[in-house]
């Protein structure tokens, strides 16, 4: 006993484990039947799903911008200074994942257009080689989504038909789509090359230039689809990766996944011809327009000098007036070198004061672009022009990693506010500085003005022509070197962006779907599914081993019975039949430790529900106990359903009922003899109409124990189930020890509790449990051979009964 009580205490875990895996095993065919059905599911997924394939191309950015147009030149000193140099590779990302390059790309290469090829069931895409070509017309309705099945009926002529319910169309007049929600049929035959026109649509359909055979398979079941351009641009964004290879390169791997490789690999390639002709076009934009504003300065400059010239040659030949002074001459010098230093220094502070409206206007905006430091002279405005931009570059890195709470990020802020301040104080100061220089050439040029009023009338008018003439003719020579400059400029503006890797297909294969990791997964959820019914909803759990009665009950095991098939034919029947008699055998040794003050010990043995093997428990018992020599008396008392007569033998005579309800009937009477063992006798009985309560309880009853008692060692009480009727409480002041009976796989483990509760506190001590039909793995004896000759008689009752 106190090995059963060891076990309890020191295993639960382990056996709670062992129960569920025991559990998994009983319904393994749930298991089989979920696993085979995911599996099947997936099968039928892979094999109808459309294979995904993964296109990439890489392409490389020229960060320092050497090659961008009106960029710093590699030929020309200095640079027009028309635009930023350095580009910010995190706009570029967005400007590769646009939409609106996207849909230009999905646009040029037509794929508002697909064809198809095949019933419902092998439905294939095609593009490239198809026996037919769609042109839609421009400008006319369209039917969106719907199949345009084509039937080729000869090289000439096909018949087109249409069915549809609720579809979209696209209205030409504002460029949108309505639902149309009706029902839509439409068959038709046409020539190749005729205008299809209907209300909903309107395009023409070609046959290629080669007559083809109209047996061939591939001409069957043909169809397109049109689609709404923003969705297909919408549906390639989706997929649309586009990634730096690391954080420190200008390589961009761009990724296209798609059923049709030749499709992606020409959806990247146009998207990268895209993208680098538009920055092209931009800049030679950029170039155009500053050349053309240069030519019309120069237009108009070029009248100005011609008409200064003439009127200097009219002046010379009418006053005579060839040469200037000295003095003229040289003021005119002076006046000259001064009028171009005070254009120069009003064009930095109109610089400079655009310079402080830009950065004040937008210091707080997370795109602000940092404006050129091209053309500015001041050491100090150009370091805080290159600390900013580097604050702001280092700024950008940091927002994919750093959130904006962060630590880091808020003292980078706090820089990025000190360096804008500083550069705006050194600006304003900048402007200070040539407001000094340019009252400074303004009182210089005043002082000269007044020695050129001082000349004579013929000498000022003719110095102030040929000022003019020297004003012109800098400003044609300055804009002449500048439309050069723009057009060397233009010239070596080469893109800066090349292509590293061209389109291709990654891996041999399809990457979805993908067929092991699905497979597994199939295998996994059918596994599980089955195991989370099991433990979340398998409420009434039966008992199918010993240890959950101890890891649910303090009530102890006193033996455990064997399993026997009395219907077998192998040769493990004999064998089991031995250990069926050797557990009733260890059933009556631990009896004989329990102790009792009564000479005669009447064991009272019951279940909760029928198909328990109370009967035969008890029968097999009775005849264990008489074997050892026992005087052993087994008495049903199951009024209501009586089944020991059965169990033993037919018997004709009076029985426990007769005896209780009538009174001429002595105890000896009802008492019948076993026919092998004399030790063994038994009281049947049979069914009560009456009140079964009233005769159990009565006087009778007690006064036949009392007489019992005198003549036996054990007397056996074979009661009804006690959880479909009380009779077995009847008994408990008459009952010694209290056996019930927990049969494998019939039992649920909710009985346990229920015994515990029916059991007086009392009677605790006394009280075990018979584990009943235990199978050979879990029983304690017999194994796998008897243990010598063994050859007595076993009278044991194989059926297991109530």
């Amino acid at each position: 006993m106190k090995k059963r009580k060891d076990i309890k205490i020191n295993a639960p875990q382990e056996v709670n484990l062992k129960q569920f895996f025991q559990k998994v095993y009983k319904n393994k065919w749930l298991f089989v039947l979920s696993i085979g059905s995911f599996l099947a599911i997936t099968l039928a997924y892979i094999f109808l799903a459309t294979p995904k394939y993964e296109v990439s191309t890489s392409i490389l950015i020229d960060a320092s911008g050497s090659n961008r147009a009106l960029g710093e030149s590699k030929y020309i000193e200095g640079g027009v200074g028309l635009i930023e140099v350095e580009k910010n590779l995190y706009n570029e990302v967005g400007i590769l994942k646009s939409f609106s390059l996207v849909r230009q790309t999905v646009e040029d290469l037509g794929f508002d257009i697909t064809y198809y090829s095949g019933n419902w069931l092998t439905r294939k895409e095609y593009y490239g080689y198809f026996p037919i070509g769609v042109t839609l017309t421009e400008a006319k309705a369209q039917l969106y989504d719907v199949p345009f099945e084509v039937d080729i009926l000869s090289n000439e002529k096909y018949q087109l038909t249409i069915e549809g319910n609720n579809f979209k169309v696209l209205d030409p007049k504002s460029g949108s789509t309505r639902d149309v929600k009706r029902d839509f049929s439409f068959s038709k035959e046409f020539a190749f090359g005729e205008v299809v026109s209907h209300e909903y649509f309107s395009f023409i359909i070609n046959k290629p230039d080669y007559d083809f055979n109209l047996d061939d398979d591939t001409l069957r079941n043909l169809s397109f689809v049109v689609h709404n351009i923003d969705d297909v641009a919408n549906k390639y964004l989706t997929g649309l990766e586009v990634n730096n290879i690391d954080i420190q390169a200008s390589i961009f791997k761009i990724v296209s996944y798609g059923a049709l490789v030749d499709k992606e690999v020409h959806f990247l390639k146009r998207l990268t011809e895209n993208y680098v002709q538009n920055k092209l076009k931009s800049r030679n934009g950029i170039a155009s327009g500053k050349e053309e504003f240069i030519r019309k300065q120069l237009r108009e400059v070029s009248d100005s000098l011609a008409r200064v010239e003439l009127q200097l040659e009219h002046f010379k030949r009418n006053k005579r007036a060839l040469n200037l002074g000295v003095t003229a001459t040289n003021a005119l010098g002076q006046t000259s070198n001064l009028q171009a230093e005070k254009a120069k220094i009003e064009l930095d502070i109109k610089f400079y004061n655009s310079l402080i409206e830009n950065v004040q206007k937008n210091k707080h905006t997370d795109d602000f672009v940092i404006p050129t430091s091209i053309g500015i002279e001041d050491p100090m405005i150009n370091a805080n022009l290159s600390e900013l931009k580097n604050l702001y570059a280092e700024r950008a890195k940091k927002k994919f990693y750093v959130t904006g709470t962060n630590q880091e990020m808020s003292i980078l802020n706090q820089q990025i506010k000190a360096s804008t301040d500083l550069l705006l104080n050194n600006l304003r100061n900048a402007i200070k500085s040539l407001e000094y220089a340019q009252e400074r050439v303004i009182s210089q040029l005043a002082s000269y003005n007044g020695v050129i009023n001082s000349l004579p009338e013929r000498e000022n008018a003719l110095l102030s022509i040929e000022r003019q003439s020297t004003l012109y003719s800098n400003l044609f020579n300055y804009l002449s070197q500048e439309l050069a400059k723009t057009g060397i400029a233009r010239a070596e503006s080469t893109s800066d962006t090349r292509v590293l890797d061209e389109a291709r297909m990654v891996g041999d294969g399809p990457v979805a779907p993908q067929k092991l990791l699905l497979l597994v997964l199939a295998f996994v959820l059918g596994t599980m599914f089955p195991m989370a019914w099991l433990a979340f909803f398998s409420k009434n759990e039966n008992i199918e081993n010993i240890e959950q009665i101890f890891s649910n009950s303090d009530i102890p095991v006193i033996a455990s019975i064997a399993h026997h098939d009395p219907e077998s034919l192998n040769s493990d029947s004999e064998l089991s039949l031995w250990n069926v008699k050797e557990s009733f055998r260890y059933l009556t040794t631990n009896l004989k430790y329990v102790k009792t003050k009564e000479q005669c010990v009447v064991l009272g043995i019951t279940s909760i529900f029928p198909e328990e093997g109370k009967t035969y428990n008890a029968i097999n018992l009775g005849i264990t106990l008489a074997e050892s020599g026992k005087k052993t008396l087994i008495i049903d008392a199951d009024l209501r359903k009586p089944s020991l007569v059965k169990g033993i033998k037919d018997n004709q005579g009076k029985g426990l009922t007769d005896y209780l309800d009538g009174d001429t009937i002595l105890a000896d009477d009802i008492i019948h003899f076993h026919e092998e063992l004399n030790t063994l006798h038994f009281v049947p009985t049979s069914t009560v109409n009456g009140n079964v309560h009233k005769m159990l309880s009565g006087p009778k009853m007690k006064s036949l124990f009392l007489d019992l008692k005198d003549r036996y060692d054990y007397i056996i009480l074979d009661t009804p189930p006690v959880g479909l009727v009380s009779d077995f409480l009847l008994f408990r002041d008459l009952i010694d020890i209290n056996l019930f009976v927990i049969r494998r796989n019939i039992a649920k483990i909710g009985f346990l509790e229920d015994i515990e509760k029916l059991i007086p506190q009392g009677k605790k001590k006394k009280s075990f449990i018979i584990f009943n039909d235990v199978s050979k793995k879990d029983h304690y004896y017999g194994y796998e051979q008897s243990y010598g000759q063994n050859k007595e008689k076993r009278l044991v009752k194989k059926a297991l009964s109530t």
